[in-house]
């Protein structure tokens, strides 16, 4: 979800750094993956692996996730490191360890309600929702007038038409001439944001994909659990708004999942 900042990135160090230091603390959440807590550790999430929503490497749902392990180095590798892991601290030293499967935890700043759930550009859009024209009207130009004129490639970049956005939404009644009429162009959003919610919220499988990741990545960087500055916790549903990514002016458009 909202990854690279300066202060995420902290708050992931912090907490890797709490649980380690602190796994009497964690006992309950532990104990729920494995009876050893002794050789049960937290690390946190520093390479990019395989979206099957994008086809690329990404950062992926989890921030962090344990790990077991009883490499004897990994004692030395604790304390110079004041009890942080990730992913690079394990590999650079060659620990042995194994990846607990579902155990994958989205870490959100504790001052923050502003994260990003999920930033979707057009192809990742379409592997969700299986078409272009909803993208394309959540991103349409509809607040002034000297903005319509960027419709036209806002529909080109969303790899879609004129023809194609009036047989979509057929039951707006959409003339040839839509993309340049401001009242219509508020009903096209409008729908689109509401109907990209409703789908959402009308389906377990893509609330499963959107907010824990589940079947886009591989374990444990699927987030089964959120962290946002209190305790450890089920991620099942995140309630969201649906807007337009900040690229749109200079060609880069997305539909963004933000939290409410």
């Amino acid at each position: 979800m909202n990854r690279g900042t300066k202060q995420g990135d902290e708050q992931e160090i912090k907490f890797v750094t709490d649980f380690n230091k602190n796994k009497v603390g964690y006992k309950d959440f532990i104990l729920s993956f494995s009876k050893n807590i002794d050789k049960i550790w937290m690390c946190r999430v520093t390479t990019k692996q395989l979206s099957k929503l994008s086809n690329q490497r990404v950062f992926t749902r989890s921030d962090c996730y344990l790990i077991e392990s009883s490499d004897p180095q990994l004692t030395k590798v604790l304390k110079d490191n004041d009890n942080y892991l990730s992913e690079d601290i394990l590999n650079n030293n060659k620990i042995k360890f194994i990846q607990i499967e579902k155990s994958g935890i989205s870490i959100k700043m504790i001052d923050s309600n502003n994260f990003q759930i999920l930033k979707l550009q057009p192809d990742s859009f379409y592997n969700l929702f299986s078409n272009y024209e909803l993208g394309a009207g959540a991103s349409i130009y509809c607040l002034k007038e000297n903005e319509l004129i960027k419709n036209d490639s806002v529909l080109k970049g969303w790899k879609t038409t004129i023809s194609n956005m009036m047989s979509y939404f057929k039951e707006l009644k959409l003339d040839k001439n839509f993309i340049n009429d401001l009242a219509v162009c508020k009903k096209i959003k409008e729908y689109s944001n509401k109907k990209i919610k409703e789908l959402i919220d009308n389906s377990k499988e893509l609330q499963k994909k959107i907010f824990n990741g589940y079947q886009l990545y591989e374990e444990p960087y699927v987030a089964w659990y959120l962290y946002h500055g209190d305790n450890i916790e089920k991620l099942t549903y995140i309630p969201f708004t649906v807007t337009t990514g900040s690229g749109r002016s200079h060609g880069d458009f997305t539909v963004v999942l933000k939290p409410i």
